[in-house]
């Protein structure tokens, strides 16, 4: 307490132990902070004189490895050992395009007949069965009915009146009679065409030859029994569907195209109608103009030669349109065309002789053995043969186009 209170009192004294104490709490301090410039000294890296040139070299191999993977380098010998092929690409002017899309072999309704019962009947027996091919004349099947026995009774006694009254001449039996047995006879025929007779069945009616009630259907031309819907024994009514013919020797295949504005397809444009191996040249003869509201395609119909009956309908088959291809198109053959890292389509373009880089292009249509490309301007050079080998090894070094 006295030493405090000396300290306290006396100015000299506090100098004389501030002279004292001071160098060596600046000692200690010195210290202090020389021990903690070497730790954080210690714990930074070490300063590297060439800094400056490993960050120039580092940006180099970035600026290289880029290069390298936007492109391949073939050598001349490695060129010359694929046998790599380079186009120019070139405008092509009134060019046609080919479209294909899905079909479905229909049959040709213009030469479809439905062969009806006109008459109640009763069906006796068939002659034609499902999938015959008949010829005009054929017998369908052999029918009863009575209307059939009266018009058949009707048909005899005005044809026997019209041969007497014709043969006594006009002058003879007077204009009126004439007329009348005349009119009698020509009503009654065409009452028994009408019932489905054909003109060798009327003779028999005619001469007497016939049997009462009893007849028989005929085809009406060549054609094929596409459906039948009668047993023997049944009963039809008047207006029933015997049978359905129908003409394969000309066909139609009916495609869907998708809606496309300013898509046009006109009468008269050549098709080809693939079905498995076989191929079938044809051409449009109707096109649509208002959307399947179901499918929400345009139909377009195509006409198409049956020899040898190789289609039926309900094949389902391509059908590849000519259009006309867009002004001044660009193709490539199929063997150009590769799928890139995300599966669109592209195209190696030669930057220059050696350097091949993939440029992604779109699709716009088929010209006979070529595709129609867009997104790559004319005088591009591109690889046609050796592409697939450029894409493979594309696609052991991992390159994506996109730099995903």
């Amino acid at each position: 307490m006295k030493t405090k209170s000396f300290f306290k009192q006396s100015p000299l004294a506090l100098a004389l132990l501030a002279t004292l104490v001071s160098p060596a709490w600046a000692e200690e301090n010195h210290a202090h902070n020389e021990s903690n410039e070497t730790e954080q000294h210690a714990q930074q890296p070490a300063p590297d004189d060439n800094a400056d040139h490993d960050s120039h070299d580092h940006g180099g191999v970035s600026e290289g490895a880029h290069e390298e993977d936007t492109g391949l380098e073939l050598t001349a010998e490695q060129q010359s050992m694929l046998s790599l092929q380079v186009i120019t690409l070139q405008p092509e002017a009134n060019a046609t395009r080919t479209m294909t899309v899905p079909a479905e072999i229909t049959s040709n309704q213009y030469r479809t007949w439905v062969v009806p019962v006109r008459i109640n009947s009763q069906v006796q027996s068939r002659s034609a069965t499902l999938g015959q091919h008949l010829k005009k004349g054929d017998p369908i099947a052999t029918l009863f009915s009575p209307s059939m026995a009266q018009l058949q009774s009707d048909l005899q006694v005005a044809a026997d009146a019209w041969r007497r009254v014709n043969n006594l001449g006009r002058r003879t039996v007077g204009n009126q009679r004439y007329l009348d047995a005349r009119g009698d006879y020509q009503a009654l025929r065409a009452r028994a065409k009408g019932y489905g007779l054909d003109d060798s069945a009327i003779a028999a009616i005619e001469a007497g030859n016939s049997e009462k009630g009893i007849y028989t259907l005929t085809a009406p031309d060549d054609g094929l029994v596409l459906e039948d819907a009668f047993q023997q024994g049944q009963w039809l009514t008047a207006g029933s569907a015997l049978v359905t013919l129908v003409d394969e020797s000309e066909l139609w295949a009916e495609a869907a195209l998708p809606p496309s504005p300013g898509l046009q397809i006109d009468t008269g444009t050549p098709a080809r109608v693939i079905v498995g191996d076989t191929s079938v040249g044809g051409q449009v003869i109707q096109s649509g103009h208002r959307l399947n509201p179901v499918t929400r395609t345009l139909s377009v119909r195509v006409s198409v030669p049956n020899a040898g009956h190789l289609l039926h309908p309900g094949m389902f088959a391509d059908v590849e349109l000519s259009l006309v291809a867009p002004e001044n198109a660009l193709t490539v053959p199929e063997e150009a065309l590769t799928r890139g890292p995300d599966g669109d389509w592209q195209l190696f373009v030669e930057e220059e002789p050696g350097h091949y880089k993939p440029v992604e292009i779109e699709l716009n249509g088929q010209l006979e053995n070529r595709r129609i490309v867009t997104g790559i301007d004319p005088g591009t050079r591109v690889v046609t043969r050796g592409a697939f080998f450029l894409a493979s090894e594309m696609a052991k070094s991992g390159f994506d186009i996109h730099n995903h």
